[in-house]
């Protein structure tokens, strides 16, 4: 798709939540994704899958407190039922890989979704974005580490790629017999850490 066909589907900014205990360690080193925090402060890929609390990380000088997976331990029982080519646990696992955003549109949601816990807002240039990271970055039509209530299904297939046609991302779950209807976009990712240099060209 062209950044024009992006900016349609996403809006003017795309936003990322995150708390506001870690934005220190973002404005030193930028947002990493949960496995590379895990790399850098020496803990087991095992302390990451299906965490049910804010694991702490310490990165350097600075702590990086990751969100739980609790919305996605709420289909343990069922992934089977929603999941296709995964268990929970590479669900699990493939999620740490990603850095995720929102339409600013929808961001709101996620951000209530910390209750008590302050947070912040960052908020990035949708065009900008997609020019400098499109090869990263993956759209979804669903939050995809919810499982809440009747989980949508997924697999792999979910992800489409935003170098991809813009209809292939719109007709995905048409064309595979789940929606009668194009989808819009619920979740951006990025499959690639963002250096905080970077960060400071996307935000506005």
């Amino acid at each position: 798709m062209t950044a024009d066909e992006f900016v349609a589907l996403a809006g003017k900014h795309v936003v990322h939540v995150t708390l506001e205990e870690n934005l220190s360690g973002i404005a030193a080193y930028g947002l990493l994704r949960p496995n590379t925090l895990a790399e850098k402060a020496r803990a087991p890929a095992s302390a990451l899958v299906l965490r049910d609390e804010r694991l702490q990380l310490a990165v350097g000088n600075h702590t990086a407190r990751l969100n739980s997976q609790g919305a996605l331990r709420f289909g343990i029982k069922t992934a089977a039922a929603f999941l296709d080519g995964h268990t929970i646990e590479s669900w699990s696992a493939q999620l740490d890989n990603r850095i995720f955003f929102w339409p600013e549109r929808e961001g709101a949601a996620f951000e209530q979704s910390h209750d008590a816990h302050p947070t912040s807002k960052l908020r990035f240039d949708a065009r900008r974005f997609f020019l400098a990271l499109r090869p990263h970055i993956d759209l979804a039509p669903i939050n995809t580490g919810a499982a809440r209530r009747k989980p949508a299904r997924r697999g792999d297939w979910i992800y489409v790629a935003a170098e991809r046609p813009v209809d292939d991302f719109r007709l995905n779950r048409v064309k595979l017999g789940f929606k009668k209807t194009p989808d819009a976009i619920g979740e951006i990712s990025v499959r690639a850490d963002m250096a905080a240099s970077l960060l400071d060209t996307l935000r506005v």
